[in-house]
Parts: structure tokens; C-alpha cells; sequence
């Protein structure tokens, strides 16, 4: 509806919402950013070291990036219970929240740590990655292991603080970790400061003293908020202790789902790292560069999906799930809105984008080729990632997590598999993400059309 058919008092109402998703948002878009940027990082130091070592690191990513989305996903129980709960003005339930999803994710964090450590080479073997990257893949898998626990702390953590509204704390805290990391990863993967040269094994290293550090400061953030005496984050009694592994099964209750369905997900995209293997270093490094770019772009929609989270979810806890359709309506025009501009961005400014990534010219010239189809699909992954946030929120994550499975894990995955078997070549990766992504959007739109008429009507 144009904007002069709007009451005053709607369109005040839509400013200040507007305004208000606005800031949860971009703390959250820098946090992911740092994340990507930590991530690009790694594969510009690794790739001055040589294509061989980058390839050998994007292999390792087929597993490492599974677990921690996979891990992430299943504390996303705690953003939406915090949300709600602080929506209802219940500040206690808010502190319990927190120390049930630390629990969890340390518990989680453990036993997927273990699952790497001892069957990283036989798993990187059977998802398809080249003979010849499994065993150096495998060894940056092993130390990713160690990353996990305080990884999936450091998530628990972030949700909580993004769920009271205090997502500034966990960038603040992320980006004081990006610069250590930079150092440690060139410094380890290129033998500079005096440390042996380990490649991507090195990197893995930094991020793992990097994951430590930041899963200590992220914790002392959520005890040090403004009334945290009244939310009880800092109790340690019996009493405040005694509900958490109830409170902990009904968060892995809650995330089950969507952990299933994010694991799926990026083991669609995973199996396209794989594919990509087996075209040689070249088409792998060039593949990394833009997954990578990619992944920058998707940090703005992240940061958006959780600010709709968390303002859907505090209108469950108010009482009024349908105020959440508006709010979920305006996070993703936003996201749209953001990520178009980033893809007509991406399609101009390629060649210094890519020129960025240090690399030789045969990888270049596959990345340059790739990054122009893959930007336009990027604007239905933005409009996806906030659909699902709302979904979960509305308590409809089931369905959301089943329609992830089948955009990614079997349009992406299977096209993938399907188009490089037939012969498409390394193209085959860019058309299965963006039929992938399409999809999505497609899936996810039509089941919030579905749960917000029926908000409507009761």
C-alpha cells in the first residue's frame, strides 16, 4: 500500500518498528560479519601459503561448517524462549534460560567435538572429497574439534543477550577476537612470528584460541547486564540449578527440527564443496572465493532474521502473535531490500571482489565466471533466513525445518550431483545454489502466508 494511504498513526507505527528491528540488527550483522570475515580471513592467508592447502581447508569446511550450523541451530530455542520470555516481562525465566542453553551447548559441543576428532577422515571420504584432500582436510577437521565446545557456549550465550535486546554486547565481543585471529592464522598457516608454517592446519589452531577467548568473554557479557540481579544470570544455588536439565531437554526438544534441517542444509552446500574437489585446486579455490563472498552478503540477512526473531517472539510474549506478522513482513522487505543492493554490487564490482583473494589467474577467471550468476539468487536467500526466524518464533519450526531439508539438502544437493554427473561441469555448483535458494524462498513464503492466516482469523 503506497505510503499516502497510510493512516499517520500506521505510519508512525511502521517507522518506529521499522526503527526498531533496525537496531537489534546490525549488531547482529556485524557479529556475522566477523564470523564470515574470520572465515574469508583464513582463506586469504591460507591462500597465500598455496591453492593445495586452500582446497584442503575448503574440504574440511564440507564437515566443519555442518557441525556448528547443525549446533547453532539447535540452541535457537534459546533466542526465541528468551525472547518470549522477556516479551512477557518475566526476568527470572530469562536467567534460567541462559544457564539451561550454556549447558546445552557445551554438552552439544562435546560430543560433536568427539564425532570429528575420531571419524573426520572417514566421513570427509565418504561425502565425496578427492583422495588426495582427505588426509590433509582431515587433520584441520581434528583440530577444528577442539572449537566446538566454546563455540556452541559462545552461541548460547549470543542468543541469550540477543534475545533480551543486548545484541551490541556480542559484537563488541566478537569483534575483539577478529583481529587476534587474523594474526594468529597468518602467522600459524605461513611460519611468520617465529611459528612453524602449518597451512590450514594453522588456521584451524587460531580459531580454536580465538573460540576459547571469545566463549570467555561472551559468557562474562551475559553476567555483567544491567539488571542482572533481577534476570538471576549469576546464581549459582542449588535452587537455580535444580530445573536446568529439564529446561535443557525442552530446548533440544525445540531445536531438534531445525538442527536436522540446518545440517541438511548446508550439507546440500556442502556436497557442492565436495563436487568441487573433484574438478581440481583451481574450480575448489574458486568456489571458496565465492561461497565466501556469498557468506558476507548473508551476514546482513542474518542480523535481520534474528531482530525478527526476537521482536516476533516478544509479540508471542506479549500476548499479540499477530503484531509478529507485521514485524516479520517489514525484516524481510529489509532483507530484500539489502541484498539486492549487495547483488547488483557483487555483479559491477567483481573483478576487484574477487581480485581481493589471493590466488593465481586460472582461479580468478572461474571465480569471475561464477560470482555474476550466483548474485541475483542471493536475494531470495535473504528473504528465506527471515521467513524461518519468524516461523520459529511462531512456534512453527517443524514445518519451516522440512521445507530447508528439501530447497537445500534435495534441490541443491541432488542438483549438484545430478548436473556435475551429467556432465554441466563447474557451473553445476552456482545453478544448484541458486535453484536452492529460490526455493526456499518460495517454500518458506507460502508457509507464513498459511500460519499468518490463520493468526488473522482466530
Amino acid at each position: 500500500m503506497p505510503a499516502a494511504l497510510l493512516s499517520p498513526d500506521t505510519r508512525a507505527g511502521l517507522s518506529a518498528e521499522t526503527q526498531r528491528i533496525l537496531a537489534l540488527a546490525w549488531p547482529v550483522m556485524l557479529t556475522s560479519l566477523n564470523w564470515t570475515i574470520l572465515h574469508v580471513t583464513d582463506v586469504i592467508v591460507v591462500g597465500l601459503v598455496g591453492a593445495h592447502e586452500v582446497a584442503a581447508l575448503g574440504a574440511s569446511r564440507s564437515l566443519t561448517f555442518i557441525a556448528i550450523v547443525t549446533g547453532l541451530a539447535w540452541l535457537s530455542g534459546v533466542l526465541v524462549h528468551t525472547a518470549r520470555a522477556d516479551g512477557a516481562g518475566d526476568l527470572p525465566r530469562t536467567g534460567q534460560v541462559l544457564r539451561e542453553g550454556l549447558v546445552l551447548g557445551l554438552l552439544l559441543g562435546l560430543v560433536v567435538g568427539v564425532v570429528m576428532f575420531a571419524f573426520a577422515d572417514v566421513m570427509l571420504a565418504g561425502i565425496g572429497v578427492a583422495p588426495a584432500l582427505v588426509a590433509p582436510a582431515g587433520r584441520v577437521v581434528r583440530v577444528m574439534a577442539f572449537t566446538y565446545p566454546p563455540q556452541l557456549m559462545i552461541v548460547a550465550a549470543s542468543f541469550f543477550l540477543e534475545g533480551v535486546s543486548r545484541p551490541r554486547r556480542v559484537a563488541v565481543v566478537n569483534l575483539s577476537i577478529l583481529p587476534l585471529n587474523a594474526v594468529l592464522a597468518w602467522a600459524m598457516s605461513g611460519g611468520h612470528l617465529g611459528l612453524p608454517a602449518m597451512g590450514a592446519v594453522g588456521a584451524a589452531t587460531a580459531t580454536a584460541i580465538a573460540s576459547g577467548l571469545g566463549a570467555v568473554g561472551m559468557i562474562a557479557a551475559a553476567l555483567t547486564l544491567p539488571r542482572a540481579k533481577e534476570r538471576g544470570v549469576r546464581r549459582i544455588d542449588l535452587a537455580a540449578w535444580r530445573g536446568v536439565p529439564a529446561g535443557i531437554a525442552a530446548l533440544a526438544v525445540f531445536g531438534i527440527v531445525p538442527a536436522v534441517a540446518s545440517g541438511l542444509e548446508l550439507a546440500g552446500f556442502s556436497i557442492l564443496i565436495a563436487l568441487s574437489t573433484q574438478f581440481g585446486d583451481d574450480v575448489a579455490h574458486a568456489f571458496q572465493i565465492v561461497f565466501s563472498v556469498h557468506n558476507v552478503t548473508f551476514g546482513l540477512a542474518l542480523g535481520l532474521g534474528s531482530a525478527c526473531g526476537v521482536r516476533v517472539g516478544n509479540a508471542v510474549g506479549e500476548g499479540d502473535p499477530k503484531a509478529g506478522i507485521s514485524r516479520a513482513l517489514i525484516a524481510t522487505g529489509l532483507s530484500m531490500l539489502a541484498l539486492g543492493v549487495c547483488g547488483i554490487v557483487l555483479i559491477v564490482a567483481r573483478g576487484p571482489i574477487v581480485a581481493a583473494f589471493p590466488a593465481d589467474a586460472a582461479t580468478h577467471a572461474v571465480a569471475l565466471a561464477m560470482l555474476p550468476v550466483w548474485a541475483p539468487f542471493i536475494l531470495f536467500d535473504g528473504a528465506q533466513v527471515v521467513l524461518v526466524y519468524a516461523l520459529r518464533s511462531l512456534v512453527d519450526q517443524v514445518v519451516a525445518g522440512v521445507n530447508s531439508i528439501a530447497a537445500y539438502f534435495i534441490v541443491t544437493g541432488g542438483a549438484g550431483w545430478w548436473m556435475v554427473r551429467a556432465g554441466v561441469g563447474p557451473m553445476a555448483l552456482v545453478y544448484a545454489s541458486g535453484l536452492g535458494m529460490l526455493t526456499a524462498a518460495l517454500l518458506h513464503g507460502a508457509r507464513f502466508w498459511i500460519v499468518s492466516r490463520r493468526l488473522q482469523r482466530a
